[in-house]
């Protein structure tokens, strides 16, 4: 059993929590909070069995993808106006006195976020980029306090196709050199 593991294998091990971007590497990119309990992505597909007659099982080729949506889970712990109105799409934010209200009930395309990014480091001192696309958070607010700790907020932020090319992408993950 000497040797079970590759250097390639140890290098590509991802290690800590990351950090959440908005807008990375662009004119507006900003750290978006500290965050406690890590962060998760995911995509979830929905298959279809594509069936024929005499077909007895699972058959290569005679699957299909029908739904694919990319999400993370960020558990922020900086509270600004601003992250807190990313909780609450269609929610008003008053740029003179950073008052939030409820609004009209319309999402406007304003309150899509381009891209959320998360950056987290391998052991190869090299970052795993993951970055969502048209990102929404739609599941409401919750901020439970509680007497001698922080106050952590879980949002889910869903990413969304563009409406008028649906093949775009919806997320990207790579590996980028540092």
């Amino acid at each position: 059993m000497a040797g079970i593991l590759t250097t390639e294998q140890i290098a590509s091990v991802v290690l800590d929590a990351g950090v959440v971007y908005i807008d990375y590497k662009g004119i507006g990119e900003k750290i978006l909070a500290p965050t406690r309990g890590g962060n998760e992505f995911k995509v979830e597909q929905t298959f279809k069995e594509v069936s024929v007659d005499g077909q007895r099982g699972k058959t290569k080729g005679m699957r299909r993808i029908v739904t694919e949506d990319a999400s993370l889970k960020v558990r922020l712990m900086g509270l600004t106006q601003e992250n807190l109105k990313l909780a609450l799409p269609g929610a008003d934010l008053d740029s003179t006195t950073k008052a939030i209200t409820n609004g009209g009930g319309k999402i406007l395309d304003a309150d899509y976020i381009p891209s959320i990014t998360l950056v987290v480091p391998n052991m190869a001192g090299n970052n795993k980029v993951i970055t969502l696309y048209n990102a929404l958070h739609d599941g409401g607010l919750t901020m439970a306090t509680t007497d001698k700790d922080e106050v952590v907020v879980e949002l889910v932020f869903y990413s969304h196709r563009e409406p008028t090319d649906s093949t775009v992408s919806i997320y990207k993950m790579e590996e980028v050199t540092t």
